[in-house]
């Protein structure tokens, strides 16, 4: 929360201080100058979670490793998780730990290939079904006259503070939410990366927007130069899990082991409702009275990946694996779809503090009973 200096009001929280994807948050913000590291922007893993973790005495830390092996045993008949082996990056040495329980939690394109390199049970689902998000953006440039009467500046300035502060949800189709940055990346984002070629050379006569595709030259010049009176509306699909889309063992190797090859193609279905959330975008933005409103149609972008372990068919309700016990998987591949469209941040996470939860439950009951008394 960015407040001025002589600001004597009260806070939700008397401990919070910095600021919340204002200006460059989404790359990383270094405000406010000068702060604790866990005052900065953006609450990730490392200072809302690990520094607890650290205060409990019981868990290390190994920087620079890489998994490369989880190792199993048959034990009463049932297959189970009993260590990992992972590889110092720095000094290229491998240790392995045996463990109670092992977590998988390397992401949607590298858990499925640590799985398959260490070459566990085969299931058809692991790797496969993954989602996307497939998005698009839809960029509309207001007159100062219509701004001024709705917002009673000349201006919308996306470039300052909260960059993402505003979402649509649209159940069944996906969602949108508002986008801004800086005017380099706005030129990329906005206007370059599409893959429906030059804008000049599409005919949008028939659609709710202008234009459709790549600008460049004079008209980029001219579209970025109106920068400060444009908003981006962001799509974000609702695209569903196929099983010809995700990840599969290459034929290249690397130092960790054989490199996954990805694959991603929308459907038919996916496409119609990507199409269907940019129109909607682009109707909001001539609601609102825009000058000017231009869709990018951009390719596949891999921001948001998950469901390349799925719940219900490679995990259980408890995201333990159904073909090795006591191997959870706590990333954005365990999700079973793609949620709808909204960053899966906040889920995952919710969903991996859920799991550690269940391990405990499951496997150390004395502890479980401990902390429920506690």
């Amino acid at each position: 929360l960015r407040h001025d200096g002589d600001y004597d009001g009260d806070f939700s929280d008397d401990d919070v201080s910095g600021d919340t994807l204002a200006g460059v948050a989404i790359q990383g913000n270094p405000h406010p100058t000068g702060a604790d590291y866990d005052e900065k922007a953006q609450r990730s893993t490392n200072i809302g979670y690990v520094p607890q973790l650290l205060e409990t005495g019981n868990v290390e830390i190994r920087p620079n490793a890489f998994v490369t092996q989880v190792h199993t045993d048959t034990v009463r008949g049932d297959l189970q998780a009993t260590g990992v082996t992972f590889r110092d990056t720095w000094s290229g040495s491998t240790t392995r730990i045996d463990a109670e329980a092992v977590v998988l939690a390397a992401g949607a394109i590298e858990t499925p290939r640590l799985w398959l390199n260490s070459e566990l049970p085969e299931n058809e689902w692991v790797g496969r079904g993954m989602t996307i998000h497939y998005g698009d953006a839809v960029t509309a440039v207001f007159p100062e006259s219509v701004l001024e009467e709705r917002i009673g500046q000349p201006t919308l300035d996306p470039y300052k503070g909260q960059q993402i502060a505003g979402r649509f949800d649209f159940p069944g189709l996906g969602c949108l939410q508002t986008y801004g940055g800086p005017p380099g990346i706005a030129a990329l984002a906005n206007y370059a990366g599409s893959v429906a070629g030059f804008a000049d050379t599409n005919d949008a006569s028939d659609e709710p927007w202008d234009s459709r595709g790549k600008v460049v030259g004079t008209e980029l010049k001219r579209l970025m130069a109106a920068y400060d009176r444009s908003v981006t509306l962001q799509v974000l699909t609702d695209d569903r899990p196929h099983r010809s889309n995700g990840v599969e063992l290459g034929d290249v190797t690397d130092e960790h082991g054989r490199v996954p090859d990805v694959t991603y193609e929308a459907s038919r279905e996916d496409l119609r409702r990507r199409d269907e959330m940019a129109r909607i975008a682009a109707e909001i933005f001539d609601a609102a009275g825009a000058e000017r409103i231009h869709r990018l149609d951009s390719g596949p972008g891999a921001i948001h990946i998950h469901s390349t372990m799925r719940m219900g068919y490679v995990a259980d309700e408890a995201c333990e694996a159904y073909d090795v016990d006591r191997l959870f998987v706590a990333d954005n591949s365990v999700l079973p779809n793609s949620l709808g469209g909204p960053n899966p941040t906040n889920t995952s996470q919710a969903l991996a503090t859920r799991t550690g939860e269940r391990i405990v439950e499951r496997y150390f009951p004395d502890r479980a009973a401990r902390r429920r008394r506690s």
